[in-house]
């Protein structure tokens, strides 16, 4: 290796700072380029009319994400408990269901789970599996609505194996959810802080590539030369990038076909201090909810998450208003008084994101290995790259990234 090789980093959300930070750890001269004016990629937090934080990106630090963990802690960010459970929502709406309702269909759908066989397992999706479980209508809905959302995508195009090997048809035992006290983006932000070089409004357009190296062509201004690149971009990103050579004909495949969910998110700053609550829609697949933030007192704001297709049509008018669903969420909250405008966030309609996070079909959950390989002197990072057991969190963003540098150190000898 060469006394101190020269790597550059693609992105710089969570999964390309931290790739970032373990190479400069390793003596590495690494050079950070962002195409956003802003670090965190798809982790955004935003101030609200009336001072409150609001996450806009990525919000829920699960049970068990310990990397997010020890990156807060290696910079000094503070988590904070939400006060509420990310899987327990109380449903409002007609044919509502009650949390045992839900309980009793979770519970049919583990025992019809186990029962399969691995083989079948492997071509069933998640709505086909779903419409077959023997229990309650009320239940089912309930949780039809609750992982639509989640996915953000019709499950009939999601492989079971995306919930099921999760241990999603359990019911839920309580669980304490975290979320970063000033905002989740606060530590992508010290991580950056913490780097030599890292240049917001550099989007990448080109990556030549050969034995002794890599050429990227930075902004459209100017090419720069590394010993290798870590890729750290949304997987429909990165199959839009110019790569000389080509990709190997199996990665370029799977990067562009890979499906992603479709997602928005948006946040009403509140007067007074409201009461805590997780409220799931009934009738559309999207949900709100109220929760702790900094010293144990809830955000004074009411966020929404509304995940798929169906979802976007249903809350959004034709030009794109989210009058329709402000309207729906007035009705499922009328102790809420907003005192400011309502900010949004449409995933899919991001240009550097271009959706939410991955939403695997069957076929590309096969392809999952080829998301991590290596080609020539370059890696790839994303919460798409994490595997199975964490896609499409921080936590999967952080661990691909911590993967893809120990990758470049191999690489390089």
């Amino acid at each position: 290796m060469p006394t101190s090789p020269k790597i550059l980093v693609v992105g710089a959300g969570l999964s390309g700072l931290a790739a970032a930070c373990e190479l400069t750890d390793a003596d590495c001269e690494v050079t950070v380029a962002e195409a956003r004016d802003r670090v965190g990629g798809r982790v955004w937090s935003v101030l609200l009319a009336n001072g409150e934080v609001a996450e806009l990106g990525a919000e829920w630090i699960m049970p068990g994400d310990d990397e997010v963990r020890r990156w807060a802690g290696r910079f000094g960010v503070t988590l904070v408990p939400a006060g509420i459970d990310y899987r327990r929502r109380e449903v409002r709406g007609p044919g509502a269901a009650t949390l045992e309702d839900q309980d009793a269909f979770l519970a049919a759908a583990g025992d019809a789970f186990a029962g399969l066989p691995p083989d079948e397992i492997a071509v069933l999706t998640l709505g086909t599996f779903l419409s077959a479980i023997d229990a309650p209508p009320p239940g089912r809905a309930a949780v039809h609505a609750r992982l639509q959302g989640t996915c953000a995508s019709d499950l009939n195009r999601v492989a079971l194996r995306v919930m099921g090997e999760r241990g999603a048809f359990v019911p839920p035992a309580p669980s304490v959810y975290l979320r970063v006290d000033t905002g989740n983006q606060s530590l992508a932000e010290e991580m950056a802080r913490s780097l030599p070089d890292v240049r917001t409004g550099h989007p990448v357009r080109s990556i030549a590539h050969d034995p002794r190296g890599v050429t990227i062509e930075l902004g459209g201004r100017e090419e720069v030369e590394a010993d290798a690149v870590v890729v750290a971009v949304p997987s429909r990103i990165a199959a839009r990038l110019r790569f000389d050579p080509f990709l190997p004909q199996e990665l370029a495949i799977a990067l562009r076909e890979l499906p992603t969910g479709v997602a928005s998110k948006l946040a009403i700053p509140l007067e007074g201090m409201p009461t805590l609550r997780a409220i799931q829609s009934a009738e559309v697949p999207f949900w709100c909810w109220i929760a702790d933030g900094a010293g144990g007192e809830p955000r004074r704001c009411l966020t929404s998450f509304a995940g798929s297709p169906e979802a976007q049509d249903a809350l959004f008018g034709d030009d794109g208003d989210p009058g329709p669903w402000i309207e729906r969420l007035a009705a499922l909250n009328p102790d809420l008084p907003p005192a400011g405008d309502t900010i949004v966030a449409s995933w899919a309609d991001d240009p550097f994101a271009l959706g939410a996070y991955s939403s695997w079909d069957n076929r590309s959950w096969d392809r999952m290995e080829e998301f991590q390989r290596t080609v020539g002197r370059i890696a790839f990072a994303g919460e798409h790259t994490a595997g199975p057991d964490h896609h499409g969190t921080m936590e999967g963003a952080l661990r691909s990234g911590v993967r893809a540098a120990g990758q470049v150190l191999q690489l390089l000898g």
